[in-house]
């Protein structure tokens, strides 16, 4: 019979691809790592690598079984975390990381409900991407995401998620710059012209937003309207670039290349240790209220 330790041995070496790799991942020797495949081999009477140098391929078998053994072996992680934090101490302050997509009408509607429900507990707002978001909120006990969504949200953290809907994205520069004097714009005007992009566009789908020979990365959204009311475009949420197209300090462009808006969803991340508390529970049902009618 097969246990986490083995499983987990399996699917870091299949990773790695060595024997010693998984073994430094996993914090433990060379040896106790080819000794739980050994024991899982010797099991069930099949071979799961080939040695090829200092190299370990998976077999044919060890291929077919690689998918459901890493699911076993992160829901089995899951289950340890939501464990060791099953007594928690009472909320009294929530981190809330949030990206570019995060809408402002979101972001103030659980404020008031915070202010409303839970007057004592402190609300801290702080820009992150997501990679660096999603860790946060997997290692904290008491910290929450809004971040955009992806086709899988599944994540190498323990985390619960609910997809909120999705924002239009759109092309603007400012009212001044070259390509607003253009008749038509295509991606090719785009590529020749400096783009300013969010740097949680360009960890998602650099091959779809970064479009420019020169690109600066921006994680700031303050700081990238600015630059862009200045010079260059950007690619940014409608929501985001509204107040500055009402001051008439940025116009949109329509691409030829485009018949609509793109679509990015954001999504809310919080830890599964807490998933069954008051807080988060009134938390996800007012979001979940609020965003069936922001995004209709």
């Amino acid at each position: 019979m097969f246990s986490y330790e083995h499983l987990a041995a399996f699917c870091a070496t299949v990773e790695e691809g060595s024997y010693s790799k998984a073994a430094r991942r996993l914090g433990k020797d060379r040896t106790t790592i080819r000794e739980q495949i050994k024991a899982l081999e010797d099991s069930y009477a099949i071979a799961l690598f080939d040695i090829e140098g200092k190299s370990a391929v998976a077999t044919n078998a060890g291929q077919a079984i690689y998918k459901q053994a890493q699911l076993l072996v992160k829901n089995s992680e899951r289950l340890n975390t939501r464990l060791l934090k099953s007594y928690l101490e009472p909320i009294t302050q929530l981190d809330i990381y949030h990206d570019v997509l995060a809408p402002a009408p979101l972001i103030l509607h659980i404020e008031r409900l915070m202010n409303e429900h839970y007057p004592d507990i402190k609300l801290n707002w702080l820009h992150r991407n997501r990679d660096d978001a999603l860790k946060a909120v997997s290692e904290g006990k008491n910290k929450l995401a809004l971040m955009q969504y992806k086709l899988s949200n599944q994540s190498p953290y323990p985390l619960g998620f609910v997809n909120l809907g999705s924002d239009d994205l759109n092309v603007y520069c400012n009212p001044h710059h070259p390509l607003a004097k253009l008749e038509r714009v295509t991606v090719g005007d785009l590529q020749l012209e400096r783009q300013y992009l969010s740097e949680n566009l360009m960890v998602s789908a650099p091959e779809l937003f970064s479009v420019s020979a020169d690109v600066r990365i921006v994680s700031n959204n303050d700081i990238l309207l600015e630059l862009v009311k200045n010079e260059g475009w950007t690619v940014i949420p409608q929501s985001l670039a509204e107040p500055s197209v009402k001051q008439k300090h940025l116009i949109k462009l329509q691409l030829d290349e485009l018949a609509s808006s793109l679509n990015v969803g954001i999504s809310f991340f919080y830890p599964e240790a807490i998933e069954s508390t008051p807080e988060l529970q009134t938390l996800l049902s007012s979001i979940k209220a609020f965003a069936a009618k922001y995004y209709q």
